[in-house]
């Protein structure tokens, strides 16, 4: 009387392989949801120097130091 399992002896391995493998797309998934919710909780710094405004336009406001449309009343537009 001969059992399934000898009759291939390759059986065991590909199960303990396929558990393996398992086990990988297991942790590969946890690990994706882990970076996943850290890069959600990232800031990025609001960075305001003139090259970011450069790109919407206007004028230099050296009291700010920003690009603004030259309607500030209290700033100035020339340099001193």
């Amino acid at each position: 009387m001969m059992n399934k399992l000898s009759s291939n002896p390759f059986s065991h391995f590909k199960r303990i392989l396929l558990a393996g493998w398992t086990l990988i797309l297991a942790l590969a998934r946890f690990m994706a949801g882990l970076v996943g919710i850290l890069a959600e909780s990232a800031r990025v710094p609001d960075t305001n120097d003139a090259t970011n405004h450069a790109a919407r336009g206007g004028i230099l406001n050296y009291r700010t130091g920003k690009l603004d449309d030259g309607t500030d009343p209290y700033g100035w537009y020339e340099q001193d």
